[in-house]
């Protein structure tokens, strides 16, 4: 359930849109006083001095007990948690109109600050609508009274800032009437006093701007006995000389509440998104549950062509209209073929860019480009799509600062050391599931024609939404061609890669990233040597033992190697002390193994393991050599496939 509660004006509480009748001047004092202290605790004791006021009863803990009971039936059971002496309202302060107030006047100021006017006017723009009358309405309770009285000077003093942005934006014919009136209302403030007599005066009315400071001072001396203070007075005299320092800023210089630079920048959805229901449900909630004080990380790993991207986008869609400064996506190129990775600063160059830099003012190293960055967007509620990342160094530096915002980052390494972050798994997709998406991308006619051919295309493509894709993409560029026929080239070890490759996709292309992207020496060497004489094997689990015999390696050494490969998504847990290699990356393997592997280190890699490893395979009896081809089979001519060691 979304709930918000709105207190500045009449009472209202909103759930999903829609609104919840709450009555009960006890149930709306309690959950008013939990609400202006969302996401902390409040003691019993102290709500039941507030809301019970002077007519506290010996029965008031019991009664408190009820009311928090009830709300919890109109609401949800779990919004008002109990703690330890007392609960707490387990919502995000932005949805609190009190608090989302306080926010947006807060950002405003320090756009303001940062010379971002156009953005400092729209916020207190903002945070002004939420007003609806007075706050707190209705309620009479003295800690309702005194708390109500401070919004309204919070109201007061965030319309006078806005007012001295608009007044500097040479905005003072429009500001007149709204000044009028609020000094009006507000007869002993000075400060809406001066700046409707600079708005007069700016006007071409300075005779009504210094009538403006006698009316004050008349004011002032009947109700209070006292002089304007010496900024009013030093304005008068200001007006009577007419002083060059009250003109506005020559037009080269005027501050302009321009339309600010929004970016949208993710790309197209796909038409074709299937299935990944709860992977979509966990990205959104994610993105939306506010943390107070910090950006919603959400980071989905897996390995490549799994659909990360595509999930990425698409769940980005589904929340952008959440983000009201717009959409940043960035494309980091960990995985893309022939290309580098983006470096942090390319990264952070883009970004800044995004944001409205001009490229001259794109600092000139990292650390003060990121500064420039979290400075930006400390105050703006943005999404930001890091996608196909390589580590967390290259994204650490690209996380807003701003605790509105919201980050999707996709890699195929789990970003574990990246603080505050929630990190989502995604794999192939389950077979019902890829011949669904399958059956969406390919010609549904041909699909229905040959359904055998068609679930025997899906399950040589292993899941891989790439894979389908391309399987896809296959059979739309050759209509001629039976799905039968797309399906023997599968079936065929020898063939598969090439089948699965059209136009610029290719899934060697995506495997070999996961290689070029292996730590520096000596660990990367080691991974990839470890890789390629894996492909000599018939089998796809292995151990760390097996592993050791096949390098020659101590264990320690092989299993450092056999780490990095899972990280590269070149291989997967396979439960404790086990590794699979998945049956397109073993291809992938098997044809580098036969061009990069001298045949010598072959044989004696393959005479190592048939001596170290099994003997008899203890499920099959089957005894374990080499094979011609330098990998190992069984003497009944089957591949090695289930001993104790794989």
């Amino acid at each position: 359930m979304e709930l918000e509660i709105r207190m500045l004006g009449p009472w209202e509480t909103v759930a999903d849109g829609e609104p919840v009748r709450l009555t009960g001047e006890r149930r709306v004092g309690v959950l008013a006083r939990l609400a202006l202290s969302a996401g902390q605790p409040v003691a019993a004791e102290d709500l039941i001095a507030q809301v019970w006021d002077q007519g506290t009863p010996t029965t008031a803990g019991k009664q408190l007990h009820i009311v928090v009971s009830k709300l919890r039936t109109m609401l949800t059971p779990d919004v008002i948690a109990t703690v330890s002496g007392g609960y707490q309202l387990n919502l995000a302060p932005e949805r609190v109109d009190v608090h989302l107030f306080t926010l947006l006047g807060r950002r405003a100021r320090a756009a303001r600050a940062q010379g971002e006017l156009t953005r400092a006017g729209e916020l207190f723009q903002r945070a002004l609508a939420l007003w609806r009358g007075d706050a707190l309405a209705g309620m009479t309770t003295s800690w309702a009274l005194v708390e109500a009285a401070r919004l309204e000077e919070e109201h007061l003093t965030t319309l006078e800032d806005h007012i001295d942005l608009r007044l500097a934006a040479g905005d003072h014919h429009a500001a007149v009437p709204v000044l009028a009136a609020h000094a009006e209302d507000h007869p002993l403030r000075e400060r809406p006093r001066a700046q409707l007599m600079l708005a007069l005066y700016r006007a071409a009315r300075s005779a009504e701007a210094l009538a403006v400071y006698q009316e004050t001072r008349r004011v002032m001396i009947d109700e209070l006995g006292i002089e304007p203070g010496a900024a009013l007075c030093r304005l008068q005299q200001a007006v009577l000389r007419r002083d060059p320092a009250l003109d506005l800023a020559s037009p080269a210089r005027r501050t302009t509440l321009a339309k600010p630079v929004i970016p949208i920048e993710l790309p197209a959805d796909t038409r074709f998104f299937t299935a990944r229901a709860t992977e979509l449900a966990w990205l959104h909630r994610t993105l939306t549950d506010v943390v107070p004080g910090l950006p919603a990380v959400a980071a989905v790993h897996g390995p490549g062509g799994a659909g990360k991207s595509a999930l990425a986008v698409h769940a980005a869609h589904a929340v952008a209209d959440r983000f009201a400064d717009g959409v940043l996506y960035v494309d980091l190129r960990a995985a893309t073929a022939g290309l580098q990775p983006l470096t942090p600063y390319e990264a952070l160059s883009r970004l800044l860019r995004s944001l409205g830099l001009d490229g001259a003012a794109v600092p000139a190293t990292l650390d003060e480009a990121a500064a420039r960055y979290r400075s930006l967007t400390s105050t703006r509620k943005l999404l930001v799509v890091l996608d196909d990342a390589l580590d967390a160094s290259q994204v650490r530096p690209l996380l807003p600062a701003g605790p509105s915002c919201a980050v999707i980052v996709t890699s195929r390494q789990i970003m574990a050391s990246l603080d505050s972050t929630s990190h989502l798994r995604l794999t192939g997709l389950d077979p019902a599931d890829a011949a669904a998406l399958f059956a969406r991308i390919a010609d549904s006619g041909r699909v229905r024609a040959e359904p055998d051919a068609a679930r025997k295309i899906v399950r040589q493509c292993g899941g891989l939404p790439l894979a389908l894709r391309i399987a896809a993409a296959r059979l739309a560029a050759q209509p001629d061609r039976t799905l039968a026929h797309l399906a023997d080239q599968l079936a065929d070890p020898g063939r598969r890669l090439d089948a699965l490759e059209h136009a610029d996709l290719a899934i060697r292309d995506s495997i070999a990233v996961g290689l070029q992207h292996l730590p520096g020496e000596p660990a990367g060497h080691d991974a990839a040597h470890t890789f390629l004489l894996l492909g000599l094997l018939e089998t796809a689990t292995h151990t760390v033992p097996a592993a050791s015999a096949l390098t020659d390696w101590p264990e320690h050494r092989a299993e450092t190697a056999l780490n990095h490969l899972v990280d590269a998504r070149l291989l997967e847990p396979a439960g404790p002390g086990r590794y699979r290699m998945p049956d397109l990356i073993r291809l992938y393997a098997r044809e580098q193994a036969a061009l990069q592997v001298p045949e010598p280190v072959r044989a004696k890699a393959t005479r190592r393991a048939s001596r170290h490893y099994l003997t008899t395979d203890r499920t099959a009896h089957v005894m374990i050599e080499p094979g011609v081809d330098g990998s190992l089979w069984g003497r009944r001519g089957q591949p090695v496939c289930g001993g104790s060691e794989w």
